[in-house]
């Protein structure tokens, strides 16, 4: 099978050691070879994020999405409510989370080309006690667009509610202090910015946190935060998980740690920098206000004339994979992204490609 340079914000591109980890020998979940694995797995993401003394993290074999529905429907207690920030497809994705599990939710829309506006949150944190969880989406990858993370952070910790972050395409590719943002749930992905295999996905929760969250009556047998968090603390698992996806992400945890999670961030915004010089020089309009780009997505308009597909299916004849707009942006952008093992000549090689398609 012919290789492509995926510009998509994951599946990513990996190193072949991340790859061929998935050909080591099958075992059994409940044997201590895997219990290694786990616990190993456990050590070093915390590690990696320096979050060894602040936070736990809880693993579920599934999409991103999977981890981002165990963090919402485990942290609101029976009768309270979550408010989502919504300023784009995967804060929607939250509320509609919320509720399927019918748990009563303030959907505070903005718009999806521009941050959030802090006054309204405020307000409605301040005059509704009922109130007991603010989630939003760090890096909303539907538009590219970074999120004021901090800044919400300050007002959950100001106001006594829980702050669940939507971390997927971000963690790993993205500043985060963790002793600077108080983020008690934080969501995130083996593949991605951490450029493992895609089938496992995390909950990072603060361990101030746990105690509020033990209270709460679980909605759910497979995606209850705490059940899970207790037996893969004693390298156990309630259900079987995605055995050999767990070998691949244990080294990419290694390779993570060897590179630095800042100089990987660095590496990230240095790729997207020489992407953007190139859209500039072929005169592509962003979507967004640049000084809100995440390091990893640039959402682009469609140049008049072009339509999507004919980008797409020619771009992948020359070997490069890009991403369409979602919802309301199917037919007006296009995406392009830079995480993983995307290096300079491959973004050259794409910006060449992409010149002679917008100068027919």
């Amino acid at each position: 099978m012919k290789r492509h340079i995926l510009l998509t914000p994951g599946p990513v591109n990996i190193k072949e050691n991340i790859r061929r980890a998935l050909l080591k020998p099958d075992i059994c979940h409940r044997e201590a070879e895997f219990s290694k694995i786990l616990l190993g797995c456990r050590k070093k993401l915390l590690k990696v994020f320096k979050v060894e003394n602040s936070h736990d993290v809880v693993f579920f074999s599934g999409s991103g999405t999977a981890a981002v529905e165990a963090a919402v429907i485990s942290s609101v207690p029976r009768g309270k409510k979550i408010l989502v920030i919504n300023n784009g497809v995967y804060a929607e994705r939250m509320t509609t989370i919320a509720r399927r599990h019918k748990i009563a939710v303030i959907n505070l829309k903005f718009d999806i080309t521009k941050r959030p506006d802090i006054g309204p949150v405020e307000r409605r944190i301040k005059a509704d006690k009922e109130i007991a969880v603010v989630a939003m989406v760090h890096h909303e990858t539907s538009t590219g667009l970074l999120n004021p993370v901090d800044e919400i952070g300050r007002l959950c910790k100001r106001y006594g509610v829980l702050y669940l972050l939507d971390s997927v395409s971000s963690l790993g590719g993205e500043k985060l202090s963790f002793k600077k943002t108080p983020v008690d749930l934080c969501v995130g992905v083996a593949n991605k910015c951490i450029e493992g295999i895609p089938g496992i996905s995390f909950v990072l929760i603060k361990k101030k946190a746990i105690a509020k969250i033990e209270r709460i009556q679980p909605r759910s047998l497979y995606f209850d935060i705490i059940s899970n968090l207790r037996l893969q603390r004693k390298g156990d698992v309630a259900f079987t998980p995605a055995v050999q996806s767990f070998y691949s992400f244990d080294i990419a945890l290694d390779e993570l740690i060897k590179e630095g999670v800042e100089k990987r961030v660095r590496r990230y915004k240095n790729t997207a920098a020489l992407l953007r010089k190139g859209f500039a020089d072929l005169g592509l309009r962003n979507l967004i206000d640049p000084t809100y780009h995440s390091n990893t997505v640039t959402a682009l308009y469609l140049p008049g004339g072009l339509h999507y597909k004919n980008l797409h299916d020619t771009l992948k004849k020359k070997g490069f994979v890009i991403y369409a707009g979602q919802a309301k942006l199917k037919d007006v952008i296009f995406r392009v992204a830079n995480m993983g093992q995307v290096k300079a000549k491959d973004i050259r090689r794409f910006l060449t490609c992409l010149k002679t398609i917008l100068s027919r």
